[in-house]
């Protein structure tokens, strides 16, 4: 992600509430604004695909970038609701949250599917196992679309 620092800078002028006439010189104001930070989630739309599989062997793994995290949260549930975050998007066929009872005791495969900007359509196949340690929870996530370098920066959302 990328931050930017915000000022909104304007100009001042006094007017008669009666004439409209100018009253002073026009000066100079600066007001700062909360910082803006923007990530490659946010070039991401969230698109649903009626049929995952189909879509995940339609796109072939020719682009296919694999990668693993040690992910630091001490919940599965909070680490797969991070990962649909940190992607920007939509969970599939009903992965998006882990069933009660289920949290930790294996590992939870979270199908992903959106539009990357331009066009790009991308799927993601991430599975989120917790640690038998209670350390943290490992992610192990394969990015799929017709562009590598679109699916190279959807992998290196995760942080």
């Amino acid at each position: 992600p990328c931050n930017f620092e915000c000022v909104l800078n304007f100009g001042v002028v006094q007017v008669d509430p009666k004439s409209g006439e100018d009253e002073s010189d026009p000066f100079e104001e600066e007001y700062p604004l909360e910082e803006l930070e923007i990530a490659t989630s946010d070039f991401m739309a969230k698109v649903s695909v009626p049929d995952f599989r189909s879509s995940w062997e339609m796109v072939g793994n020719a682009n296919e970038v694999l990668e693993k995290f040690a992910l630091q949260f001490k919940k599965q549930e909070d680490a797969v609701a991070a990962v649909i975050d940190f992607l920007g998007m939509q969970p599939c066929d009903g992965t998006g949250h882990i069933k009660p009872g289920e949290g930790g005791k294996k590992p939870h495969m979270l199908h992903l599917s959106g539009v990357f900007v331009g066009g790009t359509n991308v799927l993601a196949r991430a599975q989120v196992a917790a640690q038998g340690d209670a350390s943290g929870v490992l992610l192990k996530i394969a990015v799929r679309s017709d562009d590598p370098d679109v699916s190279r920066m959807v992998a290196d959302c995760i942080r």
